[in-house]
């Protein structure tokens, strides 16, 4: 191939990377991708017995967990977001679980959880609180625990 043709063909597979490829600053409308920790949505825990994972030495709660809708947010700076809707064990409803914390974990160690919030009986819930955030944070992850139970999790991101 011609040095002329590959310089040119270099520099529009340059261009089409540039067009094509959204930078981190651009690639969200939301503000500063900078602050953002994590974003994620929840997915419901399954019991060890049917092989549910233990997670940061955390087990799984004894019943399976489904969620409708979830959105968990981290920010740097420790602020944590938290939404839950149609938190529940199929056909049970959410049984003996009125309430909810959270925990953040970050370098594969769980962090303080936070304060219990309580669960409706839909199995909604909303955390919005400040947590310790460790530097670095590597590998960021959120853990809902039951009532006050933080040794299991009914929730996490996934």
């Amino acid at each position: 191939m011609r040095p002329r043709i590959r310089t040119l063909l270099a520099l529009a597979a340059a261009l089409a990377t540039v067009l094509l490829v959204p930078n981190a600053a651009g690639a969200d409308s939301g503000g500063d991708d900078d602050s953002r920790l994590l974003d994620s949505q929840l997915v419901g825990s399954t019991p060890p017995a049917v092989g549910g994972p233990v997670l940061f030495g955390v087990i799984p709660g004894g019943a399976p967990w489904v969620i409708d809708e979830s959105r968990v947010r981290v920010s740097r700076d420790g602020k944590l977001k938290l939404r839950v809707e149609g938190l529940v064990i199929p056909g049970r409803g959410t049984a003996t679980v009125t309430a909810v914390r959270a925990s953040l974990v970050c370098n594969g160690m769980v962090g303080t959880a936070t304060a219990a919030v309580p669960l409706t009986a839909d199995g909604d819930a909303r955390i919005r609180t400040t947590v310790v955030v460790p530097a670095p944070c590597l590998a960021p992850a959120v853990l809902v625990h039951p009532n006050s139970i933080t040794t299991a999790y009914i929730a996490a991101n996934g």
